[in-house]
Parts: C-alpha cells; structure tokens; sequence
C-alpha cells in the first residue's frame, strides 16, 4: 500500500526522465516546501498541477554549462527567442540565453528563483537570461505550463519555470569539465566551479558560496564543408529547394562593383591586373560565409551566495545574492555599402582615383558619375563585443505563528549591457573622403577645406584592399550600446489553516506584492542620428510600478469514501494595479479527485494576464524605408467609394486633388516612404488567457517487475488582444478601407502638409507600431512515464516525457494562420531515458524525437518535408571514492546531420544551412568532468 500512495505522488510532480527519481522518493515524501504553482504550503509531491521537474543531478549529468540547454529539450518548452546558435546576426543580444514555454514567447513565461521574480536580462521586456542563473547552486528547476498569473502575477500565460537554489549545503565540492566536437575538435567547452558551504553558530545558520568560470569557444561557418562558402537554395534558379546553388556569392565584393547609370553595365577594377573589367560575381563575388558564426563564443563567471540563519526558534533570515559578468563576440562579414547608403547619386567622374578605362565609359555613355557598390573589408569585420554585468540582492524573514507560515523580503536586480560593435562606418566622413581634387602637385586631397581640418583622409575604393588604413580610420564609425535594467521587489507571504473540515483542514495563502521596473537602450550618436550607414535608433527609455495583493484557498470536500478517497477545490485571484495601464484581474480554479491508491484525477482553469512591457509601451522604434501602396493615389474628384471618400477628408489630398484634378503621385514620391517599425504604444491593455488543464494520473507497483507511474494531461490555451507590431501596408490598408475613419491605424501615418498645392499630400512616413490585436490558441496532450525495478544487483528506469499539439492557430485581423507542422512547432515530440545504476555505476542512453515538418506551409514553394529528427546520446558517471567522481558523455551520439534550410528558405539561420534555433548544426560532441567533494 506504501508503494502505490508513493507512485501517485511521484506522479503529481512527475520528474524529467534523465536520471533515476526512484532513489530519492523517502526523502522527497517528507521535505516540506512551497509547490510551485501554489502559495499552499504542501509535501511537494502533493501539487495539484502537473509539474516537470528538473533536479541538480540531472543537469550535472548532462554535461550542460546552462541548464537552459536541459530544458529546451524538453517537449513543454519552445523555440527560444534568444540562444547562442541563433542570435549572432542581431545588433544586439549575441549570446543571450533564454527559455519560453509552448512557443508562445519569453514575454509570456515568467521565470522565478525561489518562487520570486528574476531581473530581465534583455532591456524593455520580461526575458531572463539564464547565462546569470548559477547552474551549480541549482536544487530542482519546476516547470508548469497554462495560466498562473493569479498565483505569481502577470506575463504567467504560458507558465512559470521556477529554479530552486541550495541554501543548505554543507562541505567543498569542485568540479571541472572540458568538450568538444568529435569530428572537428571546435566548440569547445571549459567550466570550472567551487561551491563551499556549512553551518555556523551552533547550527543555527548555513551559508553557501558558489563561484563558476565557464567558456565556449563556438563553431565557425567557415569550419564545416557545407557551410564553408556562400549558396542558396536552388528553387530560384527552377531547382529543387533541398539542392543547394554554390557558390553563389555576394555581389558586394571586395573588388568593388561599379555601374553605368545610362546603360545599367557593371564592371570591376581587378588592381592584380591593372584593368577594368566586365562583372563577374563567380570571380570577383564575397564569400560571406568565411566571416560568419554558427554560435557565439560566451565566457561566464558568476558567484552566488545564500545565507540562513535562526533569529530565533520560529524566525528565519536569508540573503540571496547572484554576480554574473559574461562576454559575448558576434561575428559577420564586413559591410556591404553602395552609394544609395551616402545619399548621393555617385562617385564623380572628375574624381582621381577613378580609374581612367572606367571614366571612359562613363563618358561615352553620357553620364558624370559612376554608381558603386563596395564591400569594405579594409574596416574590419562586423561584430559586437558584449559585456553584460547582472547583480541581484534579496534578503529577508520567514518563520511561523501559531502553525501559521509567513516571510517578507525586498531586493533588487540589476543588469549593464555594454557593447562595442566594429565594421560600421560614418556616411558623413565618407560623403568627405569620396569628395576629392588633385591639389595641383599631384597629391589628393579632400576637397571641401572644413573636412579637411577635421582630418579628412581620401579613400580610394577601387579594387581589393585599396583603402588604405588612415583611409579607413576616418571613415569608420565603431559603434557603442548601453542596455540597462533594474527590477526592485518586496512582499508579504502568509499561508495557513484556517479551519479544519470534516474532510481536511481548509487552507489560505495571501500576500501583498510591489515591483518597480526600469529599462534603458541607450545606443551611440551616430546610430541615434542614422549617420553610420544604417537607419537612424532613438533611445529608449521607461518604467513602471504595480502594487498587487493575492489570495488562494484550498478547500477538502469528501474524503474516505468509495472511489473518493479525497476531493479537494482550490481557487485563486489576484488584483494588481499597474502605473502605466491601472488594474488587472486573474483568477484560476481547481479540482483534484484523489480516487484510490493508484489514481488521481486533477483539472484546472486560469484566467492570466500580461501587461505590456516598457519596450513596447515607450520604444522609439527603427527607422525604415520601403515603398508603401497609397490607396488615395489616383483618386479625382469624382471617385466613388470608401477609399475616395476617407482620402478626400485629408485637407493636403483635396487641395492638389483642387489644384490639379488628381491626386497623382511622382515616382520619386512613391519610392522608399520613411517610417520607424517597432514603435511603443502607450494606449495598450493587457493581454489575457483562458487556459484548461485536465488530467489523471496513474501509479501502480508490479511487483517483481518494479513500480509504473504515469500521467496524461491535456491542455488548451488561448490568448486574446495579443500584443504585437502591424505592419505598414496593413496600417495604410485598414486606415482608409474603413467606414470609421480615421481609426487608430490612421495614427501610424504621417503625410506631407506644407508646399504648394501640387506638392502636397504624399506619404512621408508609415509608423509600424505595436497593438493590441489578434488571438493565440494552442492545444496538445502531454504524456509521462517513469518505469522502475531492481535487475540483478542494480536498477534500471525507463523515462518518456511525450508532447502531441493538437492545435497552434495565430488569428490576426480575421486572417488564421495554423502553424502545426511548421519547424518549431512540431506535432509530435518527446524525450526518452533508459538509466542503469549499479553501485557506484550509472549509465544513461537518451533519446530526443522531433516530427517531420515543413520551413512553411504556407507557400508551396517551401512546404517540403524536413524529415524526422533523431538524436541519441549517451552518459555515464562512476563514483570512485566517497569524495571523487566522474562523468563523460557523447552528444549526438550517431552524429546525425541538421535538416537542410538553406539560405532563401524561411527559417534558415544564416551561415547554418539549417535552422539552428531548433536543430542542433554541430554534430557529434563530448564531455568528460570530474568532481572532488569533501
């Protein structure tokens, strides 16, 4: 009878299937902690929600240096925005690391330590990451999906992962590691930690320190066979999309590439042979791919410390403490620059440097000038070195009155960004150094004097490596980004009994909650101005405060009867009052119907909320130029319709529409309309969820053949009024085909006023900006199993954690869009374990499963099928002495390749051939570390 009570609780908080649960069940039946998911203090393995645990042996089995790696495999969590193998093309956030959970986004998982909010590690939004989360002080990591923001507060849609750290440690460990890839010796890995702890003062205090240094090396593109050179899919040349055309380089080369207005003829001046030549793309072409990174190289060092200590025999104090400082280096070919990107129309024929085959042509075609494009690779490489520095402090008392639980903390995180970005170039130096004359001794010098004596240095940028470095020193622009964000918490926690029923005691949790969050992106000058030859970036600024108070109740309604050995409901609400957008209500109710030994039924509904975050509530957005469709073009006086009626009201249209009969655009008006996408609006509300859950959960011994538990839960969650950006041309289209107008869509449009009546009217700027708009709904059903029994002198345990989508639909101004199938959004996943013990041996074989799927079913051109992706990998660990051990593994154990996405195909990670952020491109890999406790 123990044993099946024992499986049924195993199963409420089921554990990831990596490495024997089953040793630990006695210990884990007595520890009483706060489950996550409830403020209802309980055993923990008595959750009334399905839980996924992920405890600290499984992430030093792994060999993983981040446990976000442990968790991205498992089939709750999703695409993460943000990993080391898909960030290394962004200006900013190389080497971040992130988790979400049902690919609904990062903004829409809350992450907690220690049941308590996580600085942002991302400015303007709720994103952790989890590079600062110290993986070695780490006790268990609980993941729960569907709505909890009545429980923890807002940006819970999708779920709450919750890492618990130690804070009871006793003696030294320390432990290193080293990996890398089998078949290539690169992306290595190197982690080193010390964690030290013990009692003091007779035991009445523990204090813990952990410090970790950890460094990966990365991949580069450069460094695989097919990824060494430039290509592209072959459906744009009527070939397979799976074929790859190669090389098919860049044709902004190194060389340079110059035009002939009149005629369109391209040539190049190659300086090995002193001529000018007709355009080659296969000779004189960029490889772009020599410079690129499958992974950006992070190093890590973090120390943490936490701190207890008996005040008294009923009140505890802790101190939390986290020090983070990493290094990211984002790599990528040098810049890719042409005349348009200096707003002029050329390079003069009458400059110098010109050489005289070319200003030949120019001339017999009747132009003078000469259009270029030029890759600079004199100016170094583009990248951006990262220095971000993360340091949070909480403290705080707990303790018990009266068999009731309380605690109150505050504390405060803070993380700096620094970046220094190289490659980039200043377009007013190189506007100056292009603008040049032969001062009449035969040197050349810059022409206009007041650039002159600012250090203006001509620039020669005919042929390979013609520029020469002072040349390049004045041109370029290295570029500088500050990101900050700062997060202060404090509340109040009580939980107790507050009767006892005839069928259990009736349970309270309530607590006052306050957070304050500030964010900042501060880039350079020139960038703020659009004057390093990209589109211009305002700062961004903002933050907000939101008091909230909680309540939950858990209340026993029948126990000891026929097939209701229990049945208990809970429910839970919260009230939060934001500065920015005021209140917000959520709420969740819950029912767990404890039918026998062997089986529990459990179902729940959450309605959660989130509120906007500072970036898109204050964000400037980034400029962008793009031609943009105008509806009023054309339009008369006498044209019928909508569209005419709405334009007409525009006093600028009907006056040229007065003073020339028509509203007629020029082309040069048409093309290439300004605008910033992305820009903050203060006018959100929140975002809310309904999500269900309803499951059962089955324990059952079997004898010589060992225990089974399994659970199987389904679950659905839609979101509504999603926050997201609208595109330009949907902002022009449902501004003026609307019988409400202007609208709010109208907002994001800015049209030319002043001038004379011919003149006016034009679009100069279409705003893309965030909304409220849309809804989200996706369903699945979620399988776990764990099998244990004793064979011969050891034990072996079978773990599957299976995830089947029913339904991902995104619904967006009433057009929907189903994306099961799609790379990312696999039908079916899951994670198999199979773990032998014996003694002081134990070995592991884990296989992942992702189902075969499409880069777009959208589009028949890319709806292919990628094909199933299997991998297997294989640990081991041995336990020499009390105080040494031992643990090597192979990742990728059959060193399976990544699906074929090439470049041109949506999805592709460019420089990966695949898409990284969801298939592994490195291969084959392996680890070997030790530890010595004492």
């Amino acid at each position: 009878m123990k044993k099946n009570l024992l499986s049924v609780a195993v199963a409420a908080a089921i554990t990831v299937p990596m490495f024997p649960a089953f040793a630990q069940e006695d210990a884990a039946m007595v520890e009483e902690v706060v489950v996550t998911g409830s403020r209802i203090v309980r055993a923990n393995l008595e959750s009334p929600t399905a839980i996924t645990t992920l405890d600290s042996s499984n992430i030093e089995f792994s060999g993983e240096l981040n446990s976000a790696d442990i968790l991205r495999s498992l089939p709750a969590t999703g695409v993460s925005g943000l990993s080391s193998s898909n960030s290394n093309f962004l200006t900013s956030g190389g080497g971040i690391n992130t988790v979400e959970l049902r690919n609904l986004g990062e903004d829409r998982t809350l992450v907690l330590v220690n049941g308590r909010r996580y600085v942002s590690g991302v400015a303007g939004t709720a994103a952790v990451d989890w590079n600062t989360i110290p993986t070695e002080l780490i006790e268990r990591v609980d993941v729960i999906t569907g709505g909890a923001s009545a429980i923890y507060g807002s940006d819970a849609l999708a779920g709450v992962i919750n890492v618990i750290l130690k804070d009871d440690f006793e003696g030294v460990s320390i432990s290193t590691s080293h990996g890398e890839t089998l078949e290539f010796g690169d992306d290595q890995t190197d982690r080193f930690n010390l964690t030290a702890g013990g009692n003091f003062d007779d035991g009445r205090g523990n204090a813990v320190v952990s410090i970790t240094y950890s460094n990966e090396g990365g991949v580069l593109s450069r460094d695989r066979k097919n990824t060494a050179v430039d290509d592209l899919s072959a459906i744009y040349f009527g070939g397979d999309v799976t074929d790859s055309v190669a090389p098919f380089y860049s044709s902004f080369s190194e060389y340079g590439r110059f035009g002939i207005p009149s005629n369109g003829d391209q040539y190049v001046f190659d300086n090995d042979l002193g001529e000018v030549v007709a355009w080659d793309g296969d000779k004189y072409g960029f490889n772009r791919q020599h410079f690129r990174r499958y992974t950006v190289p992070t190093e890590r060092f973090l120390i943490s410390n936490n701190l207890t200590y008996n005040i008294t025999d009923s009140v505890e104090a802790f101190v939390e403490t986290t020090f983070a400082r990493t290094e990211t280096q984002t790599e990528i070919e040098p810049y890719p620059f042409s005349y348009e990107d200096l707003y002029i129309d050329g390079i003069s024929i009458d400059n110098p440097f010109v050489p005289q085959e070319l200003r030949d042509l120019a001339v017999a075609a009747g132009d003078d000038h000469i259009q270029f494009v030029r890759r600079t690779t004199e100016l170094d490489q583009r990248g951006s070195f990262a220095e971000r520095q993360t340091f949070r402090a909480l403290t705080g008392l707990r303790g018990e009155i009266n068999d009731w639980n309380w605690d109150a903390f505050i504390g405060q995180g803070q993380m700096q960004d620094s970046q220094r970005g190289t490659g980039q170039l200043n377009i007013s130096n190189f506007r100056n150094a292009l603008n040049v004359v032969d001062d009449g001794n035969g040197n050349i010098i810059c022409a206009d004097p007041a650039a002159v004596a600012e250090g203006c240095v001509p620039i020669n940028i005919f042929g390979k490596g013609s520029i020469s470095q002072d040349a390049a020193d004045y041109v370029s622009a290295p570029s500088v980004r500050d990101q900050r964000t700062k997060q202060t918490i404090a509340g109040i926690n009580l939980n107790g009994t507050i009767a006892e029923l005839p069928a259990g005691p009736l349970s309270l949790a309530t607590g006052w909650e306050y957070r304050d969050e500030y964010a900042a992106d501060f880039p350079d000058a020139l960038t703020r101005t659009g004057q390093n030859a990209g589109n211009k970036e305002e700062p961004t600024e903002g933050s907000y405060d939101v008091n909230e108070i909680y309540v939950e109740v858990e209340a026993p309604v029948l126990a000891g009867l026929p097939l209701v050995q229990s049945l208990s409901v809970g429910a839970a609400y919260r009230y939060s009052d934001y500065s920015t957008i005021g209140d917000t209500e959520a709420y969740t109710g819950r029912v767990s119907w404890v039918v026998d030994d062997s089986l529990r039924i459990r179902g729940q509904y959450a309605r959660a909320v989130r509120a906007p975050n500072i970036s898109e509530l204050y964000s400037p957005g980034g400029e962008n130029f793009a031609s943009v469709s105008d509806p009023c073009n054309g339009v008369t006086a006498s044209t019928t319709g909508v569209v005419a009626d709405n334009c007409r009201s525009i006093p600028a249209v009907a006056d040229r529409i007065a003073s020339e009969g028509i509203f007629e655009l020029t082309q040069p008006e048409i093309q290439g309309t300004g605008g910033f996408t992305g820009k903050g609006n203060e006018n959100l509300f929140t975002e809310t969820s309904d999500s269900f859950t309803f499951g059962a959960v089955f324990g059952q011994e079997l004898g010589n053949f060992g225990d089974i538990t399994l659970s199987l839960d389904w679950y659905s969650i839609e979101i509504e009024d999603l926050i997201d950006t609208v595109g330009r041309q949907t902002s022009v289209d449902f501004c003026y085909n609307s019988t409400s107008f202007p609208n709010n869509f109208c907002d994001f449009i800015v049209r030319d006023g002043s001038g004379p009546a011919f003149q006016k009217g034009e679009i100069t700027e279409v705003n893309s900006g965030f909304i409220n708009e849309g809804t989200l709904k996706t369903e699945g059903i979620d399988l776990q199993v764990q099998w244990g029994m004793a064979v011969g002198q050891g034990q072996l345990d079978v773990g599957l954690n299976y995830g089947h989508v029913l339904e991902y639909t995104q619904t967006k101004f009433g057009d929907a869009d189903e994306l099961v199938g799609e790379v990312g959004f696999f039908e079916d996943q899951w994670l198999a374990t199979i773990n032998y013990s014996l003694d002081r041996l134990m070995v592991q074989w884990e296989t992942s499963y992702l189902s075969d799927a499409s880069p777009d079913l959208s589009s028949a051109d890319f709806n292919y099928s990628v094909g199933e992706f299997v991998t297997h990998d294989l640990f081991a660990s041995y336990q020499f002495t009390d105080s040494i051990s031992a643990n090597l593994g192979v990742n990728n154990v059959l060193d399976e390749d990544a699906p074929i996405i090439l470049s041109g195909v949506p999805g592709n990670s460019t420089g990966t051939d695949t898409n990284a952020a969801v298939y592994n491109p490195i291969g084959r890999s392996a680890f070997v570390g030790v530890r010595f406790t004492f």
